[in-house]
């Protein structure tokens, strides 16, 4: 079982891939002899009762014996936490691994009788086991399973029958029985805990007796282990403490599967007291024991001719033999619910062992810090990896993290059913193209799932998820299941919105997902890289699978991600402009008038595009965080110190940069604001082009103001641009100051921080630049899309009325005979100085089928009551009504026909049933002369570049052709030749009036005053 933290190390990976209780320690003294010194044992009691804590170990024994002397035994915390049992040196714990030692012993027992020759094969012992290599028969001998050189695959460790009958242990070595192995046998280690079950067999074969008896009375009874036990009696029930396992940042009790065919490699029961007497005979001071000590010298004999272990021990017979001085001998052990390590110096004659109920890392770690303490070493270079914590804590996140796609799926896909029900996603056919994308995301997504199932038995040569969920958390199971649940549950999402489809559908939801797994995959691609570093040739084969996906998910993520993006993009800009211009369109007369005109054409282009960038941002920002988050993830893995003072270091980096990005945002605003001064002077050159060319000083005064603004435009644009560009230049810098920090500083302020930890890190660090890079390239853009997002609110907002319903309405049908009055109507202009021109109090009458005409100089205040009678300016005080009836402007404003005198004219015939007034149009084209000029298709004007009297002669046909009730007319005939004044006064009113329309001109044509039936004056605002 001690090399099984090594698969637990390898799949920690790719669990975070996929994606505390205090305990009250009781201790007690248990009569044996503590020789060592105060501070020695408050040292020793101290570390052991904060890891204990730190990795959640509910209850520990531990032994210190020097010579022939037991100077240190003591229980600590609970044996059964329910019922607060203490633990004491008669507690009995399942040793695990730590077994194999004993059955080394009664081998070499064996072989001392002369019943059995290591060298001999296996076959000689059990003829039926049978085994493979490159497809051919071979054997193994007995030696070979004592140093774990036979070849025999870890993998076996998954065949292990849970099973409690006496022919276990056959029923355990017959699965073996065809077994490939992974290498030629006694050519390379390879840990495989079966082995010893094999041994165990050969003993039950040779010696006529169970492997438990021949134990008993070979091994137990000669060294006086009393309290070691092979079975599960009346004592040991009493004695044994309860297992636990991890669950959720808690250990708590689990009753693992029996294994009794794995005893010989790791079920023998012992506690603190017999571990006190095991210690002496390994080191020789024993006085109880009768057994043979030349068999416990043979047992530390290693076989050097194979390479060691990749932490440099080589393997004797049950135990780990290192080179270091003293001749350290040690071996770890795990069971799913227990664990123990054993350490000694043979030549010092100091031994440690610790025994626990759970499965923990820290149980090692305590063993040999607490020999370094003994031996006054400083102990901070022995690092700390407890797998079952990280996996319980990635756990919690996978399941945080699944339960929330979960939770938001299933709230869209019931949300989209309901659309489907209420007819607003409706059914589409299904074309071959999309069927067989369908059909290949389909296989894709079986594909991840298979990966995902295939994770313990591709990275750690075919075991399965049975066996992890009987050695790792209890959380990893619910972690699994709920990863599988959100993976389906998203996909039955997909295909539900593409099937049945909504008018623009930006599936956001679908869009985060995708980038989360994009951000998924592009970790695994470093996760991959970085693993087969140190990894042979067949392991790096199978991690080329995960390479693959890794690069499937991020690439095809990417690419889906991208070509949605383009569409919401175009949709975001286009939406944003129709909303811009639906509240231009709603906006009364007098408020458009006080908006720059360059704003509203910086608003409606550059910040539109500007805004269109924000879904790009948040896919990125997302996938780059996913990314981030896995690799610190890992980083936590490798050494969470080290993560610490690397997130410490990112987060003074962020500060830095979010107080330059303030600069660069108050810049930037700045700039884009003299952008709308520069659309200004575009507005005003394209619109008085003709009076610049007229005057030469007036062009040069233009040209000099303009080139004044740009040039100031020019200098705050490069200002702003230079304080992004010092943004990005700060964040690379500091990011590399961050990664030069990791390499130089972090060993020196982490002494135990590895070289190997320390290049990971580096390594990985590189590689997240592009993620970091993309999420601080996103913070410029988001302070754009922030300073678009405000201006186009701000003019939104000074645009904004009460939506009073469509702009489409029907005109209510007016009487023949209707009497348009005013009554007391003002309005004053606002000044900054709190006056301004003001006209009124005004009352008049105009009446259908009457003609009246209103004259006054210049300023005289014409133009803003023609305003005010349209509907486009709001009164201050007074009213206006039609027949009787008070009428909000823009009601008022439906029922008029204007022509001002700074009118536009546009290239269409809008709001005009044109197809049913064609010979009309044409009619008048010819009255007008203007049908050899401009044509009409398809309710366009062919042309519109006409003189200015030929615009007003095309507008006063649209204005013939609107045909509303009243018709307003400011200085319409100032432009027009005397034919067409003619025509207008003497032909167009007066047919206009004996229509029934009521006819408002403003002019100065005073030898026409005679068609109009009133003739009103205006000056300084009032009527006259």
């Amino acid at each position: 079982m001690r090399k099984i933290n090594k698969l637990l190390v390898i799949f920690s990976v790719f669990i975070s891939v996929m994606l505390s209780s205090t305990f009250v320690f009781a201790g007690e003294s248990n009569g044996a002899i503590d020789l060592l010194t105060q501070d020695e044992s408050i040292e020793i009691e101290k570390f052991i009762q904060e890891n204990m804590d730190n990795g959640k170990i509910p209850g520990l024994s531990i032994t210190i014996v020097k010579d022939d002397r037991t100077i240190y035994q003591k229980g600590f915390g609970y044996s059964d936490i329910k019922n607060k049992t203490p633990v004491t040196d008669k507690t009995l714990f399942e040793l695990g691994s730590t077994s194999k030692a004993f059955t080394a012993l009664g081998i070499l027992k064996l072989e001392q009788d002369g019943l059995v020759k290591l060298n001999e094969n296996v076959s000689k012992y059990i003829p039926w086991f049978k085994i493979n290599y490159k497809g051919e028969d071979t054997n193994i001998t007995l030696e070979q399973l004592l140093h774990h050189s036979s070849g025999i695959p870890f993998k076996s460790i998954d065949k292990i029958p849970v099973s409690n009958e006496d022919n276990a242990l056959e029923q355990t070595v017959k699965t073996l029985v065809g077994i490939e192995l992974d290498s030629k046998p006694g050519e390379k280690f390879q840990y495989a805990t079966i082995n010893y079950d094999v041994l165990g067999l050969i003993i039950e074969k040779v010696s006529g007796l169970s492997y438990e008896k021949y134990m008993e009375e070979n091994v137990m009874k000669p060294a006086r282990l009393n309290n070691t036990y092979l079975f599960k009696n009346e004592n040991v029930i009493n004695e044994i403490a309860t297992g636990y396992k991890l669950e959720f940042l808690k250990p708590r009790s689990y009753d693992a599967p029996v294994y009794r065919g794995n005893k010989p490699a790791g079920y023998i029961i012992t506690n603190g007291e017999d571990m006190a007497k095991w210690l002496k005979i390994q080191m020789g001071t024993s006085k109880e024991s009768n057994f043979d000590d030349n068999l416990v010298k043979r047992s530390h004999e290693p076989n050097r001719t194979i390479a060691p272990d990749i932490d440099g021990a080589s393997y004797a017979a049950g135990w780990d033999i290192y080179q270091d001085i003293g001749g350290r001998i040690s071996h770890g052990a795990a069971n799913p619910n227990y664990s123990s390590f054993i350490t000694f110096e043979p030549e010092k004659k100091v031994g440690v062992a610790v025994l626990s109920n759970t499965n923990s890392d820290y149980v090692q770690f305590i063993c040999r810090v607490v020999n370094e303490i003994l031996k006054g070493k400083d102990y901070s270079n022995i690092n700390i990896r407890d797998f079952n914590k990280r996996v319980d804590n990635i756990s919690i996140f996978i399941i945080c993290f699944s339960s929330l796609v979960i939770i938001s799926t299933l709230y869209f896909m019931v949300k989209s059913i309901r659309e489907i029900i209420i007819k607003e996603r409706n059914f589409t056919r299904i074309s071959v193209q999309s069927f067989v994308k369908i059909l290949i995301s389909l296989m894709f997504v079986l594909g991840i799932s298979y990966c995902i199932y295939s994770i313990p038995y591709i990275l750690y040569k075919g075991v399965s998820w049975n066996f992890v969920f009987v050695w790792v958390p209890n959380s990893i199971k619910i972690a699994l299941y709920l990863f599988y649940t959100s993976i389906w549950t998203a996909y039955i999402y997909a295909l539900l919105i593409s099937f049945f489809k909504k008018k623009d559908d930006k599936s956001l939801l679908i869009l985060s997902l995708l980038s989360i797994a994009s951000g998924f995959g592009n970790a695994l691609i470093i996760f991959t890289i970085n693993m087969s570093i140190n990894s042979d040739n067949s392991m790096k084969l199978k991690l080329l699978i995960y390479f693959v996906l890794g690069i499937i998910l991020y690439v095809y993520g990417q690419k889906i991600i991208r070509r949605k993006l383009i569409d919401i993009t175009n949709s975001i800009v286009y939406s944003k402009r129709m909303e811009i211009v639906k509240h231009i369109l709603k906006a009364p007369y007098n408020k458009f008038e006080k908006i720059e005109k360059g704003r509203i054409q910086s608003t409606l282009n550059n910040d539109t595009e500007t805004m269109s960038r924000f879904v790009n941002i948040l896919i990125s920002g997302i996938t780059s965080t996913v990314t981030l988050i896995c690799c610190f993830i890992y980083l936590g893995c490798i050494n969470i110190y080290a993560l610490f003072l690397a997130l410490l270091i990112i987060l003074i980096i962020s500060s830095i940069y979010y107080l330059v990005g303030r600069y660069a945002n108050k810049i930037g605003e700045e700039a884009r604001d003299l952008q709308s001064s520069f659309f200004k002077f575009i507005n005003d050159l394209i619109g008085g082009f003709k009076e610049l060319s007229l005057n030469k000083k007036k062009k040069y005064e233009f040209q000099e103001d303009m080139k004044s603004t740009c040039k100031k435009y020019k200098t705050e644009r490069g200002k702003s641009s230079l304080a992004f560009a010092n943004m990005f230049v700060i964040g690379e810098l500091l990011f590399t100051l961050a990664i030069g920090a990791i390499a130089l500083i972090f060993p020196l302020i982490l002494k135990n921080l590895e070289s190997i930890s320390v290049a990971s890190y580096v390594f990985i660090l590189l590689y997240m630049t592009g993620p970091v890079h993309g999420i601080l390239d996103t913070i410029p853009t988001a302070i754009e899309v922030r300073i678009s997002l405000k201006r186009i609110n701000s003019l939104i907002n000074e645009l904004y009325v009460l939506d009073n319903g469509d702009l489409v309405s029907e005109n209510d049908s007016m009487k023949d005979n209707f009497k348009l009055q005013l009554h007391e109507i003002e309005y004053e202009y606002e000044k900054e100085d709190g006056k301004g021109f003001r006209i009124g109090p005004i009352s008049h009458s105009f009446m259908s089928g009457e003609i009246t005409f209103i004259t006054g100089g210049n300023g005289s205040g014409k133009s803003t009551l023609a305003k005010l009678l349209t509907g486009l300016y709001e009164e201050t005080k007074g009213y206006i009504t039609l027949d009787g009836n008070k009428l909000e402007p823009k009601k008022l404003s439906e029922n008029y026909t204007t022509i001002f005198s700074d009118f536009y004219l546009f290239d269409k015939l809008y709001g005009i049933e044109w197809q049913r007034k064609e010979e009309e149009i044409q009619k008048y084209l010819e009255v007008l002369q203007l049908d050899k000029k401009v044509k009409i298709e398809d309710g366009k004007f062919s042309t519109t570049k006409l003189s200015t009297g030929q615009k007003k002669r095309l507008a006063l046909l649209i204005s013939y052709l609107e045909d509303k009730p009243i018709y307003l007319f400011d200085e319409w005939a100032a432009d027009q030749d005397p034919e067409f004044r003619l025509f207008f006064y003497n032909t167009l009113l007066p047919e206009l009036k004996e229509r029934g329309r009521c006819v408002i001109a403003i002019t100065h044509d005073e030898q026409y005053f005679s068609s109009a039936d009133k003739v009103i004056k205006m000056g300084m605002g009032k009527l006259y």
